[in-house]
């Protein structure tokens, strides 16, 4: 009763929040590409769409559904605006289901209770308040990885063949989300290889070697079907030898087999691969070179073409609130305190394999750093981790530090209401200097455009984005001004020394420009 009225609430919230939030930078080419499957067009534009993978189609259902019931429409930019606001409800749901996966799988490990306030605190992440709700695939990737383990772990505990099958299907899923999903062939056959060793050694009985091999011919043939049907089956067998890559991996590799096995089929459609190509490219190319996608990865005031090992550590820093950062942290204490080897292998693998890796390739082996949403995959499982020390709290007088922590959460994320992107938590102090700290995805999506037109109507004088420096009250995008937009970079270095007034929502500055320091920078940069 208590979780569905949660629920219902924070649908309420999110719904209002969809209407308020303007398109992002990337919810046009994530709806493109989706509409363009719906209409079963195979072919892929790699350029235009890249790291696009068909789960968004799911989110144009709505515009599919209208255009069935009116044969004749024809809408163009921006009266198309509202079937990507319309799109977004979709991701809600899928946000509203994760909930409830986090809710089944803490219940199972802890109990009932425990599962309520493990949710709740999920609810209440900024991050998934901000990004769930997007015409996007993190929200996609968050879930299925999620069901995958999560059935997975159901599978060795209950050993029903129907949880296998769901596992099966679910990695697919993830795979035609987003390409960080590609591991889990890694990570998957690593948690099955440790279970069937750990049963062999100390249960009687177990999945045989044999029939586990045949688990592993399915599991491939199910992920095989989805990725090629979800892609039209486009190309599917094409010979190695027509393939035109760009990364170096797979120039390698073709080259490699070109040499013993030129006709070589590969079993996937094409325009799967040559994405994957594409993916890989970019991020060996890094940011903010001629030819990137994306500006040079930032962090602390610091750029670099590719990236920092430590940047996701500083974005979960400060874009996790404070109180749920010491659950986490209490949660690895109570681990270690209180660590048995059968509890490990039987329950928390699950979590801590998906943690670890994924936080260890991203930050070690993984240079497009835009924003905390690409770690976000791992964020399920840290919460139901945390239910370690929430169910420690939730026993007699320590359940009062357990209220004051989700309390603590709810002022720090719910005051940022109906936007939740550009939060920040308690460490940084000043939110007009958040841009010293984090930026990009992190703080401005492009999300927040109906803010800035509010911010601009009160300030009939402030000049948006001025192609020179400008005497009077001057406002700035922060992913502008640090040369985040690939396309524009340079473009504001001269405003680099000026210090920021006011902002709007962090994500814009507002500076006040005198006329001396307007023409001295005339003069400077008009030199360069």
């Amino acid at each position: 009763m208590l979780v569905g009225l949660m629920l219902l609430v924070y649908t309420a919230i999110q719904v209002y929040c969809i209407n308020q939030l303007s398109v992002s930078y990337d919810e046009r080419s994530f709806a493109s590409y989706g509409t363009t499957l719906l209409k079963f067009q195979a072919q892929k534009d790699v350029l235009q769409y890249e790291s696009k993978l068909p789960i968004t189609a799911l989110n144009m259902i709505p515009r599919a559904a209208e255009q069935l019931l009116r044969p004749g429409l024809v809408k163009a930019w921006p009266y198309s605006e509202q079937d990507i606001i319309n799109g977004r409800y979709v991701s809600l749901i899928v946000t509203i289901l994760l909930g409830l996966v986090i809710f089944s799988w803490s219940s199972k490990l802890y109990n009932e209770k425990t599962a309520f306030y493990v949710t709740l605190t999920y609810l209440l992440c900024p991050n998934f308040m901000a990004h769930g709700i997007f015409v996007s695939s993190d929200i996609y990737a968050c879930f299925f990885m999620t069901v995958a383990l999560y059935c997975s772990w159901l599978f060795f505990h209950q050993g029903r063949f129907r949880y296998f099958i769901l596992m099966c299907v679910s990695t697919g899923l993830a795979q035609i989300s987003k390409f960080s999903m590609f591991h889990l062939f890694l990570i998957i056959p690593i948690l099955f290889t440790v279970q069937l060793l750990y049963q062999k050694k100390h249960q009687a009985g177990g999945i045989k070697l044999k029939t586990m091999a045949s688990y592993f011919v399915l599991f491939l043939l199910i992920n095989w079907i989805i990725i090629c049907a979800s892609h039209l089956f486009f190309q599917v067998f094409l010979p190695i030898k027509y393939y035109e890559f760009k990364s170096n991996s797979f120039k390698n590799l073709q080259q490699i087999l070109n040499n013993f096995f030129p006709t070589l089929p590969v079993p996937l459609p094409s325009s799967y691969i040559s994405s994957m190509d594409a993916v890989m490219y970019f991020d060996d190319l890094g940011g903010g070179v001629r030819g990137s996608l994306n500006g040079a990865p930032y962090i602390l005031g610091k750029s670099s073409v590719h990236g920092f090992w430590y940047y996701y550590f500083v974005a979960l820093f400060f874009k996790v609130p404070v109180s749920l950062l010491i659950l986490w942290i209490g949660s690895i204490a109570v681990f270690f305190k209180r660590f048995e080897r059968n509890t490990f292998f039987k329950n928390e693998i699950f979590l801590l394999v998906p943690i670890f890796y994924y936080l260890a390739y991203m930050s070690f082996f993984y240079s497009t750093q835009v924003g905390i949403r690409h770690l976000l995959v791992i964020f399920p499982f840290l919460f139901i981790f945390s239910g370690k020390i929430i169910l420690y709290l939730t026993t007699g007088r320590k359940q009062f530090v357990l209220f004051l922590l989700i309390i603590y959460q709810a002022i720090s994320v719910l005051r940022y209401f109906p936007h939740f992107l550009p939060y920040t938590n308690e460490f940084i102090v000043n939110k007009k200097l958040a841009y010293k700290k984090i930026a990009d995805t992190n703080i401005c999506y492009g999300e927040g455009d109906k803010f800035l037109k509010d911010f601009l109507k009160k300030q009939p004088g402030a000049v948006y984005m001025p192609e020179k420096p400008t005497a009077g009250k001057v406002v700035l995008e922060i992913n502008e001004m640090l040369n985040l937009n690939i396309a524009a970079a340079h473009k504001y270095d001269w405003a680099g020394s000026l210090m920021p007034v006011d902002h709007v929502h962090s994500q814009y500055l507002v500076f006040d420009v005198e006329k001396a320091t307007a023409d001295s920078l005339q003069k400077k940069y008009s030199k360069l």
